[in-house]
């Protein structure tokens, strides 16, 4: 018998995607996954949560919302509390179950195993829990699960492969090349609602992009190790240690970090990211996020950040007219035609 089980597009399946598309595959489940989300995403959400909850966890619960019509079987909301030793999720992430439980939504029955590697060292309980609803011997969950992180291993590596357009095979980027990092969750950077499309708009500035993504995790747990204390939330370490690396990288760049209004994670780690920036000298747009930001403000934030990037790669860069006359251009400051990647920006 084939089970329908349904996963929502939101929070950590733009991580796990692949690690849990083929775990149920190979245990001959149908995986149903909600659409894009859109406006009636966040209104759904927004409607079924407290209003204290962050906009991703909103948006999580609107793709819950809309599983049910497709009549599943089962829908896949794991408890994460830890998903590697040492370091902690997010508190709300941690809860879904329950607060979905108070959310009064009519959904079929939950499949919500307890994942926590700081109290164990296996996965052992996780896939007991989900062998349960399948009928089958744990033997077989446990080699299901073994195919599923071959399959994200290597879905990494591609990543970590596909860095050619920001890093060359040497490591180094280009001297003359502006080089954007992009920082935050994968959700607010993959999500094109929640952050307005800033990946592709980034794209027509004719800069390269590194994701955290394009860096590997073990270079970011190693470079985080040189903080006074250890770092114990899974995404402080990815944007600690995505910056640390950035950071030594030669070439023009700068740094866009995107947050989510209400992540009491963010609060603290976002504001270490930026004061090490600052040592290093590094420019910084930090863009907080929303169901009521508007795709305008956000646009003007990024072109004025842009222009600044700009006029610091100009010879005269302090030599402003009291009036306002502009007495430059930055045509060729980073290698190429500014003026050429400029026009063809979103605001324009």
């Amino acid at each position: 018998m084939t089970f329908k089980v349904g996963i929502p597009r939101a929070l950590f399946y733009h991580e796990f995607s692949v690690l849990w598309q083929t775990f149920f595959d190979c245990l001959n489940a149908e995986v149903i996954v909600s659409g894009e989300t859109n406006k009636l995403t966040v209104d759904l959400g927004a409607a079924r949560v407290v209003e204290e909850a962050c906009l991703p966890v909103k948006i999580y619960f609107g793709h819950v919302a809309q599983l049910p019509l497709q009549k599943l079987d089962y829908l896949f909301i794991p408890r994460l509390v830890s998903i590697e030793k040492k370091t902690y999720i997010c508190p709300k992430i941690m809860g879904l179950p329950d607060m979905l439980n108070a959310s009064g939504l009519a959904v079929p029955p939950l499949i919500k195993p307890v994942l926590n590697l700081v109290s164990r060292n296996s996965y052992e309980d996780f896939l007991r829990e989900i062998g349960r609803f399948f009928g089958q011997d744990i033997s077989r969950i446990k080699r299901a699960w073994q195919s599923g992180l071959q399959e994200q291993k290597k879905h990494e590596s591609a990543l970590l492969g596909d860095v050619n357009q920001a890093v060359n095979n040497t490591g180094s980027v280009a001297q003359d090349k502006l080089t954007i990092l992009l920082l935050g969750h994968q959700y607010m950077i993959h999500d094109r609602h929640i952050n307005l499309n800033l990946l592709e708009k980034l794209k027509l500035y004719g800069c390269d992009i590194l994701l955290p993504c394009h860096i590997s995790k073990e270079t970011q747990a190693a470079l985080v190790k040189k903080l006074p204390k250890s770092m114990f939330w899974s995404h402080g370490r990815v944007l600690l240690g995505s910056a640390f690396y950035f950071s030594s990288l030669p070439g023009p760049k700068g740094v866009i970090i995107l947050s989510s209004f209400g992540c009491g994670i963010d609060s603290f780690v976002v504001n270490m990211v930026i004061r090490y920036l600052n040592k290093a000298k590094i420019p910084s747009l930090s863009i907080t996020l929303d169901e009521h930001t508007g795709e305008a403000g956000i646009d003007t934030r990024v072109e004025a950040f842009f222009d600044m990037l700009c006029c610091r790669r100009i010879k005269d860069e302090n030599y402003f007219s009291a009036y306002g006359q502009f007495l430059g251009h930055a045509e060729g400051a980073f290698g190429v035609s500014w003026a050429d990647s400029y026009h063809a920006a979103p605001h324009k």
